[in-house]
């Protein structure tokens, strides 16, 4: 049976088309006490390092934002070396040292290191224990500035060992360095549950383009905002960018209208939903079109360009080896060459360009076809929807299209138990993965899609230091918005994975998720930039465009 031509149509709980399901919202519980500081020290570094606590801020009754820092610079610039395959790391202990020797012959002094993160909690994407392990060689010479390392890193390209040119690149050891003094800074906004104000999901003018957190910020009048999921950025690091850097990887739900069809299993923060309270959990979604005849068709994406889908995850997806991906991947873009994306007003005011064959069916906000056009690419009148084709999904358009005739849409979130979780101002922000849950440290990297080509949990993506931008539920109801920077010698490190999740459950987070990390990590309050958004080690900060924003607005 084909996947798609089904016989049902789903219930409507989401407005892809614009129909709402209507929801009573428990009133929100109220606490004892606001959020305190939490005891102790932050759980990063030696144990002789002590925390200190900046003036709370009160930008709105029930709002709060606090800096935490802790540690002193102590690293140096460093240089990893490569293996002869070019790699920086290998899972060949062996190998490790038998390059450590072939170095030593040509006069080059190398030390190794062992990277072996914890196991994801995610059981079923624990690999053998042989692939966990992974081992690096640095030079064992270290610079007290890059301009020193980058100068030393080419006179080493030109030496050969094992038949090959030496490689490597610059790293500051705070990178990728078990233990170190730091320093780090963490920021943190705590919302009281019952504090005068609305916490939401926004992004920029048109969800096809991003804009900064301030800039989205500003436009929704926010009082406090950080950057929320990870979107297709146009970087050297991402060589199949679709073109529109606005557009969400993941789940976006805003005012319960899916904006951003989800990556089936990656975690979420959901607002305002069926239970009432801020909750963080795992969600799929799958949305279906019924013809006028009755045919029926199960949607590939929403506000995205047909055919390439970043990481993966959706519906009759390919990975690059020619398997399903169905999966969320990481670092991997799946293509499919039959599909039909949805674009509302929302995204723009055009839909892309499509290829010869490609199709667009305008239909009004009642779902009634008013236009079929081809190729795809053109106008979003205002109130309505776009169905683009491409492939299959283009013939099917025309097969099924009858102009003046209304199409039937329906849309499901589900969590893992299988419930819905929508509600009349249901707001969903996609990210991942789970840092803790139920106040213990559980972090599922294989269902996030960090893992490796074979579908192990991949513990590389694990041991560096990174900005990062995370959320959390404490055990009262109040959600924490936290940004840690990074990247920065001297002002802050960054985080592993693991040493976030640590810092969240310290806060006192009974759930926490990542939200984005890197040059994306923003905070802004009252717009005014609080921290340092980076995009490389020592480079000066600036503000990055982003999909979209978590933003806290008076009521």
């Amino acid at each position: 049976m084909n996947r798609r031509h089904l016989s049902s149509i789903l219930a409507v709980t989401v407005a892809v088309a614009g129909s709402t399901l209507v929801m009573p919202r428990p009133a929100a519980a109220s606490v004892a006490a606001p959020y305190q500081n939490p005891a102790g020290r932050m759980p990063l570094g030696l144990a002789s390092l002590t925390t200190t606590v900046g003036a709370i801020q009160t930008p709105v009754p029930g709002v709060t934002y606090r800096k935490f820092s802790q540690g002193y610079a102590s690293s140096r610039w460093s240089i990893a070396l490569n293996y002869p395959n070019g790699q920086n790391l290998t899972r060949d202990p062996q190998a490790a040292l038998d390059y450590q020797a072939d170095l030593k012959a040509a006069g080059i002094a190398s030390t190794t290191s062992t990277y072996n993160p914890p196991l994801p909690t995610d059981v079923g994407y624990r690999p053998p224990t042989d692939v966990t392990v992974f081992h690096g060689l640095h030079l064992t010479e270290t610079f007290a500035d890059r301009a020193s390392a980058d100068a030393r890193l080419v006179a080493l390209t030109k030496i050969k060992v094992a038949d090959k040119f030496v490689s490597g690149t610059v790293q500051h050891q705070a990178f990728r360095q078990e233990t170190t003094t730091g320093p780090w800074e963490v920021r943190v906004v705590a919302v009281e549950p019952d504090a005068a104000v609305t916490v939401g999901g926004a992004h920029g003018a048109e969800l096809a383009y991003g804009d900064t957190v301030r800039n989205i910020a500003k436009h929704a009048g926010a009082i406090a905002a950080i950057n929320a999921s990870e979107f297709d950025i146009k970087s050297v690091n991402n060589p199949n960018f679709n073109g529109y850097d606005g557009d969400p990887l993941g789940i976006y739900v805003q005012g319960n209208n899916l904006l951003s069809d989800a990556q089936n299993g990656r975690t979420a923060l959901l607002l305002n939903g069926a239970v009432g309270k801020p909750r963080i959990t795992e969600l799929t979604s799958t949305t279906k079109v019924t013809a006028p005849d009755g045919a029926v068709w199960q949607i590939d994406g929403i506000h995205r360009k047909p055919g390439k889908i970043i990481n993966c995850g959706g519906v009759g997806d390919l990975r690059p080896n020619g398997t399903p991906g169905d999966e969320v991947w990481r670092y991997e873009t799946c293509t499919d060459a039959d599909e039909i994306v949805i674009f509302r007003p929302e995204w723009g005011t055009a839909t892309p360009p499509g290829p010869a064959g490609s199709v667009d069916v305008v239909v009004d906000g009642n779902w009634v076809a008013k236009q079929l056009r081809s190729p795809a690419g053109g106008p979003i009148p205002s109130g309505s929807r776009v169905m683009q084709g491409i492939g299959g999904g283009a013939d099917w358009l025309r097969a099924h299209t009858v102009i003046g005739q209304k199409f039937q849409p329906g849309t499901q979130i589900l969590d893992p138990q299988g419930q819905m979780v929508a509600g009349p101002n249901f707001v969903a922000i996609g990210g991942g993965p789970a840092l803790v849950r139920d106040g213990k440290i559980w972090i599922n990297s294989g269902a996030n899609g960090w893992k490796t080509t074979e579908g192990f949990f991949a513990p590389a993506f694990h041991t560096d230091r990174h900005p990062r931008t995370l959320v959390g539920i404490t055990a009262a109801g109040q959600l924490l918005m936290v940004v840690i920077d990074g990247r920065r010698p001297g002002i802050s490190v960054g985080v592993t994975i693991p040493e976030a999740a640590e810092v969240m459950k310290w806060l006192g987070a009974t759930d926490a998720m990542m939200l984005g990390m890197g040059g994306d990590s923003t905070l802004v309050i009252n717009d005014i930039l609080y921290n340092r958004p980076t995009d490389d080690w020592e480079q000066d900060f600036t503000e990055r465009r982003v999909g979209n924003a978590i933003v806290v607005t008076k009521k």
